[in-house]
């Protein structure tokens, strides 16, 4: 569930803002917005604080296994500085050098310091790059030598007892050094280099102690944008956010202590009020996708975590849909368990472990034939339903689609049925208007593509078979009608009379949103499709020994990247399936911000 926000502004005597901010950071509860755009010289040294902080740590690497030396922290922050200084001077010296090499490499290794001695001995030398197929005319009194070509272009030695220009030619920059001198500084830059990345290594073993400081580098930026961002009337300061309604008591209590004022209210529609989840602990695993990809629902919408989990793992399962990939994922999992966040760990067993019952069920076990398989300890796995061996399974796959989809999308109309209902509005109507169309799409889509498949298995009614004066027919137009009438109040129509305008394409639309959830068993058949032709291809002949070590490597990283794939599918269309299709028919969009109380950093473990 979304947990219930208060909006707080806490009311102090402005000369004793400093007090009062610790006390709320003390506290810990309150998610400030500020009043003010904050800004200040004191806002600016903590950013620049925490940035150099930041590049410093950005520098040492992370280590599997640091061994803390126990050295302060300050001598190693100037260490840091400096290799860093020296590391940039040392780089921009070598890629200049990198560039001087390539450039002169074409002329060979000479000693750009004997033409400076033919010219005190009145002999001019100049080197130029002309097009290989233009015929300059040299100017009087030059000779001239050919010295290498560049792709389209000629370099050439040009001699003479005068200074010259040789028009319409570009006269090519001498270098500083031999070809060989710069190649051996440059080899040194490098060795330099090496030295530096070693000696970050070493001191990445006390990053821990670097890291602390920047928390409580970022903690001070946090203190002075809240700071900052204080309203100000007279001899009052003033600092607005929210917090959750749970907490507001403790708060009174300190306003008492301290003689604040307090003005506790209800958010209001414009208010930016920061969503707090409280999730079930069997639902929380789930926040590890919305933390991978920053997603929270807005504070007046729902919290749909259990939904997405649900059918996130049922998409995790049927996208992979291969029992040995879901033991590896698995394996892997437990074995790495304890360096995973924790929610990341869980919903990876969870996903793991329905993947591999699904891959039993279906036949699916590293790609092997189904007919290698039949007379196997899996085939006992096998249910009637999603039996590989049997002529009407893909249809029976993409009826189950279909299926999932209309009772995925039919939770959210449902669900918003509810909450009209509680709210006392008319549009709930609306809601039960689409849950019926979306049906009717359902059987649609089951006569369409796959022939009636689906109702077949109760009998094939008439009354199912919809386009035919159907009971399922009237549904729909039963639906459609509590769509039209309960869409929007009469006093709206004039405004948004466009709605009804588009309702044909938003029905449109709800058709493809449920034959999309197909999309299911097209990745789960394509990833099975690749493994079984990488088996087939690696161990399709006769297999000898060297054959078979090969054929190991090669399968091993053929699976490998058919994994990758399918984790891909996963990413794509099994999250796709719940932030879109499920979420536009629910009604979410996913713009909240997450609450961030203004509070003290933990400590250091």
């Amino acid at each position: 569930m979304i947990v219930r926000m208060n909006k707080v502004t806490v009311l102090g005597l402005a000369h004793d803002r400093a007090a009062t901010l610790e006390e709320l950071r003390n506290l810990g509860v309150l998610h400030v917005k500020p009043v003010v755009a904050p800004a200040g010289a004191g806002l600016e040294q903590a950013r620049e604080k925490a940035n150099g902080l930041q590049t410093l740590l950005d520098a040492l690497p992370v280590l599997d296994e640091p061994q803390p030396t126990g050295r302060d922290a300050w001598p190693m922050i100037a260490e840091i500085s400096e290799l860093l200084n020296t590391r940039k001077e040392w780089q921009d010296r070598l890629d200049t050098l990198t560039s001087e090499i390539v450039r002169v490499e074409p002329l060979g290794d000479f000693d750009p310091r004997a033409i400076a001695d033919l010219a005190r001995k009145g002999v001019v030398v100049k080197l130029y790059r002309a097009p290989a197929k233009a015929s300059l005319p040299l100017p009087e009194g030059v000779s001239f030598q050919r010295l290498a070509q560049v792709k389209s272009d000629v370099l050439w030695a040009l001699f003479a007892r005068e200074p010259f220009e040789w028009e319409g030619a570009e006269e090519f920059r001498l270098p500083e050094d031999t070809l060989s001198e710069l190649r051996n500084e440059a080899e040194a830059l490098g060795r330099g280099l090496t030295g530096i990345a070693r000696q970050f290594e070493q001191l990445a073993n006390d990053r821990a102690k670097l890291e602390q400081l920047l928390v409580q580098a970022e903690a001070e930026v946090k203190l002075q944008e809240v700071r900052a961002g204080m309203g100000a009337a007279e001899a009052i300061a003033y600092v607005q956010g929210f917090m959750p309604a749970t907490d507001v008591e403790r708060v009174r209590d300190a306003a008492a202590r301290h003689g604040w004022g307090l003005l506790v209210e209800d958010p209001g529609p414009e208010d930016d009020v920061p969503v707090k989840l409280r999730q079930p602990a069997w639902v929380k695993p789930i926040q590890a996708v919305f933390d991978g990809i920053n997603i929270l629902p807005g504070y007046a919408e729902a919290d749909v975590s259990a939904v997405f989990i649900l059918f996130f793992s049922l998409f995790f399962a049927m996208i992979v849909g291969d029992a040995g990939y879901g033991s590896v994922f698995l394996v892997l999992t437990l074995l790495f368990r304890k360096k995973m966040p924790r929610n990341a760990s869980n919903l990876l067993i969870i996903t793991s472990v329905c993947t591999i019952l699904w891959g039993l069920v279906t036949g699916s076990v590293f790609g092997i034939s189904h007919e290698l398989l039949q007379n196997t300890f899996f085939a006992k796995f096998w249910i009637p339903y999603l039996h590989p061996l049997r002529e009407r399974t893909v249809q029976n796959i993409m009826g189950l689609c279909f299926l999932i989809g209309a009772v995925q999308l039919s939770i959210g109309h449902l669900w918003n049925v509810v909450d009209l209902v509680r709210a006392k509005s008319l549009k709930a109507l609306e809601q039960l208007g689409w849950t019926l169309t979306t049906w009717f799409l359902f059987f649609l889509a089951d006569s369409m593509v796959i022939s009636g498949n689906m109702v077949s298995y109760i009998g094939s009614p008439r009354a199912l078979v919809p386009l035919s004066g159907s009971l399922i027919d009237y549904t729909a137009i039963l639906g459609v009608l509590l769509i039209i009438f309960f869409m929007m109040k009469p006093s709206e129509i004039k405004d948004n009379w466009f709605n009804l305008a588009l309702l044909p394409l938003d029905l449109i639309g709800n058709f493809t949103d449920v034959v999309s959830y197909v999309r299911l068993y097209a990745v789960g058949t394509a990833g099975f499709a690749v493994a079984d032709a990488f088996n087939t291809m690696i161990f399709g002949g006769e297999v000898t020994l060297l054959g078979g070590i090969l054929g190991a490597v090669l399968v091993f990283a053929a699976h490998t990247l058919n994994i990758l794939l399918c984790i891909m599918g996963v990413l794509v269309h099994g999250i796709r399936l719940n932030t879109l299709e499920f979420a536009n028919h629910k009604g979410i969009s996913w713009s909240g911000s997450p609450y961030r109380p203004f509070a003290r950093p933990e400590p250091a473990a």
